[in-house]
């Protein structure tokens, strides 16, 4: 028998002879080994590959078989445990359509060697779980705090729901907009739906707007019980009185001549949770003589057909379509609501100043941790010589590179608002002074101190009001370096001379460094990859959140030291300055420390032309 677990046949077999041994020496009566015809007809949606039946004595006086099933990656992956002749599925929570019991998380490990003690947990946790579930008082409030659970089990729906909307009540009006493939996307209002839609997808062509149409939102108090989930239009009205005062005139008012999606929300023990139904009262059927009919608007023009009418037809005995709902809303994709810094992200705005190596995958994380508006600054167009160590390929080059890596954000994060300018630091400087007093944050990544004196002449002048992260990288990526500088401490000048060389380095290298020279052209660069580059983005990215997020006015300087042996071998050292301050490790390693404050000639500028002002 092939063993996708990796133990193999042998494996399998000892596994299961442990396993037998085991449950004899802890079960008042011996388990019986299933056929394969047992298996295949009580399991037969399953791949079980053995299975042992175990009659339990339970404290209701009562003998019960359940049987515990391995899978042929056993003993890989855990067992599962299942009730013979159970009650069926949505009676008891736990239970699914064939008896199989849901005990351990999708995630649970287990240890494969040692599977005698598996099974035997597993059966002691099935048994407890049947006691309970004959006790009573644990039935409705599973069914309750994991409603999503045990309403996809019922759900026959194959359109994809994907809600933009906040998961809270009120009940309430909300717009849909669904596609010819079955995608069906919900948002709050058709303003916001449709701007979604547009940086997700792109403008329509011509002057054609998204059609979208209206549904509704019942927020209930608690989660519905599986006996309450609605299985016609009419038990859609049952759920509305049970949302509160407002809820049924919700559905009178978004009923006409099309079915209406009716999004059914609460809050479970994970959080909120969505799911919705489908009213199928308006679908075409043929009639007796073979013409196609309309049920709603049978017998109205549908231009003048009364609200009740439509509503009445609308919510009947006509079946309802039950679908899953994907979350597809800002605080899901950023943190799946549970991380605390995500709604103040998303209200923030970043200027990135150079979309090169270093800034463009800096966008990119920013964009990932939920930044809410992103600005991409950057002059220049795409090359082949990026592409190696770029968030943007083949398919950008010879375009602006600041446009071409906001168009794939936006179309990826459309809930954020990013956008490129092919302008350059100075023309940022002279002519957006307005984007620049907007931004919460501004990190520079040029490679040029003319441009960033130019900013960090502006910032002075501006009182440094707005943090700025400069940040860059060392010969072969073998140190980075992430400047935050704040309305406190020394400016940008403070630790860098006149020709934009740090006055600190942490490495050196005797042969005369490690830049590199392009054939022809006289253009020199650092030859490192991705892949090294990486630990200087994620310092960056890593100082920009912090600056966004930590109240603090001091100046700051963090590092990335990357591996010793690797700038050994590439005959290079740590300078004696740095090694001052930290033996650095092997492997790589990150520190901070105070970004010199020392009166530069740009603060002595700054200085004098505010006693001047005074």
């Amino acid at each position: 028998m092939h063993s996708p677990g990796g133990f193999g046949e042998l494996g399998f077999e000892q596994a299961s002879l442990k396993l037998e041994a085991a449950l004899r020496a802890a079960l008042p009566s011996p388990p019986r080994r299933l056929t394969r015809a047992e298996l295949d007809h009580a399991y037969f949606r399953r791949e079980f590959a053995r299975g042992w039946r175990i009659d339990i004595l339970f404290e209701d006086g009562i003998t019960r078989a359940i049987d515990l099933l391995v899978s042929s990656y056993f003993p890989a992956g855990y067992p599962r445990t299942a009730l013979v002749d159970g009650p069926g599925q949505l009676v008891w929570p736990h239970v699914e359509y064939d008896g199989v019991l849901c005990l351990l998380p999708v995630m649970a490990e287990v240890d494969a060697e040692d599977p005698g003690a598996v099974a035997v947990h597993l059966i002691a946790r099935s048994t407890r779980l049947i006691e309970e579930l004959l006790e009573g008082s644990m039935i409705d409030r599973d069914f309750r705090e994991e409603f999503l659970t045990y309403w996809a089990y019922a759900a026959d729906g194959r359109e994809t729901i994907q809600s933009l909307i906040d998961p809270a009540g009120p009940s309430r009006k909300l717009r849909l907009w669904r596609d010819s493939k079955g995608l069906v996307i919900i948002g709050e209002d058709k303003a916001s739906l449709e701007r979604w839609l547009t940086k997700r997808f792109g403008k329509r062509p011509g002057r054609k707007s998204f059609e979208t149409e209206p549904a509704v939102l019942l927020w209930l108090p608690e989660p519905p019980l599986p006996a309450e989930y609605p299985g016609n239009g009419a038990d859609l009205i049952a759920l509305a009185d049970r949302a509160g005062e407002g809820a049924l005139d919700l559905l009178w008012e978004v009923a006409g001549t099309k079915d209406v999606t009716v999004l059914i929300g609460a809050e479970g023990r994970g959080g909120p949770g969505l799911v919705a139904a489908t009213t199928t009262a308006a679908r075409r059927s043929p009639s007796r003589q073979g013409r196609v009919e309309m049920p709603l608007t049978k017998g109205f023009d549908p231009r003048a057909m009364a609200k009740e009418v439509a509503a009445l037809r609308t919510y009947s005995v006509a079946p309802v379509v039950k679908s899953n709902v994907v979350r597809a809303d800002r605080l899901w994709i950023h943190g799946r609501g549970k991380d605390p810094r995500t709604p103040e992200l998303l209200g923030k705005t970043i200027t990135l100043i150079g979309c090169g190596s270093v800034n463009s995958s800096v966008a990119a994380r920013l964009a990932r941790a939920g930044v809410g508006t992103i600005h991409i600054v950057d002059p220049n167009n795409l090359k082949w010589s990026n592409v190696g160590r770029h968030e943007l390929g083949a398919s950008s080059v010879g375009l602006p590179k600041a446009t071409e890596l906001a168009n794939r954000l936006q179309s990826d994060f459309p809930h954020l608002d990013i956008v490129g300018h092919v302008v350059g630091a100075q023309t940022l400087i002279d002519g957006y002074a307005d984007l620049l007093a907007a931004s919460d944050l501004i990190v520079a990544a040029t490679g040029s101190w003319d441009a960033e004196g130019a900013l960090n002449r502006w910032h002075m002048a501006d009182d440094r009001r707005i943090p700025i992260v400069y940040g860059w990288t060392e010969s072969l990526a073998a140190a980075g370096h992430a400047v935050t500088v704040r309305s406190q401490g020394g400016c940008l000048r403070c630790g860098v001379g006149p020709t934009g060389i740090p006055a600190f380095v942490a490495t050196e290298w005797p042969e005369g460094g490690a830049t590199v020279e392009e054939p022809a052209c006289g253009n020199h660069f650092h030859p490192y990859g991705a892949v090294e580059l990486g630990f200087i983005v994620d310092l960056i990215a890593t100082a920009a959140l912090h600056a966004l997020l930590s109240p603090s006015d001091a100046s700051r300087h963090d590092l990335w030291l990357g591996s010793s042996v690797t700038l050994a071998a590439a005959n290079g050292r740590w300078t004696a300055r740095l090694l001052s301050l930290v033996t650095p490790a092997a492997g790589g390693q990150q520190l901070s420390r105070a970004w010199p404050d020392q009166g530069c000639a740009a603060c002595g500028e700054a200085l004098s032309a505010q006693i001047a002002a005074e």
